[in-house]
């Protein structure tokens, strides 16, 4: 028998879906026990290798002013990372990967974790040990989630998920996906308050049925 099934499409290091997360909380909590809940990562910016100049971080915390006065998520925009700094999104979304292997259904939380070090208390979330004191947080074993963290496997699982996302048509985030058997509805791509999105998800859980 087919299962309803909500997939959040979202990247850990986009900013639009830490303006999000209170809606997604919301969502969680409405429709828990009638849809199954899965969190897919569609990769923002992975392998990016650019490093962080003037005119990037202008371009950056330009975003996180308009995602802030939308939503009311609160914003660090000091933003001291350095010239060093490579806004590679790879890392954090292959340590949600190791969460979600090693303690599933924590992966949630964890995603809402990183979002809160990067937006919030200005961490650098690219960093292994960073995502690893994050880990540690929720009770993972730091030598564990090491060993998974830096297998080549889990690495190709991440990878092979945003290429998943993009069959999708996903090429923005946040996305939110509604599956019932071969049935894949769009129910929104792009910011939506929780107001907006009641009556979509209704309306798909009714097709649906």
């Amino acid at each position: 028998m087919a299962v309803h099934s909500l997939v959040y499409i979202a990247d850990p290091m986009c900013s639009w879906c830490w303006g999000f997360s209170p809606v997604l909380e919301e969502i969680r909590r409405h429709y828990e026990g009638r849809v199954s809940f899965q969190l897919m990562l569609g990769g923002l910016r992975p392998g990016n290798t650019e490093r962080f100049d003037a005119s990037r971080r202008a371009y950056i915390l330009n975003h996180w002013h308009a995602v802030h006065n939308r939503t009311g998520q609160p914003f660090n925009f000091e933003f001291q990372m350095g010239p060093n700094f490579i806004y590679d999104t790879d890392p954090a979304s292959r340590a949600i990967g190791v969460i979600r292997k090693l303690m599933s259904g924590k992966e949630w939380d964890f995603l809402k974790r990183i979002q809160k070090a990067f937006y919030v208390q200005n961490a650098d979330v690219t960093s292994s040990e960073i995502l690893g004191n994050l880990a540690l947080e929720l009770g993972m074993d730091p030598l564990q989630f090491s060993r998974t963290f830096q297998d080549s496997k889990t690495k190709e699982l991440v990878w092979d998920e945003f290429d998943q996302a993009r069959q999708f048509g996903v090429d923005g985030f946040p996305t939110l996906i509604g599956l019932y058997g071969k049935t894949v509805s769009t129910l929104m791509h792009g910011f939506q308050d929780f107001e907006t999105l009641v009556p979509l998800i209704d309306k798909f859980l009714e097709k649906a049925a």
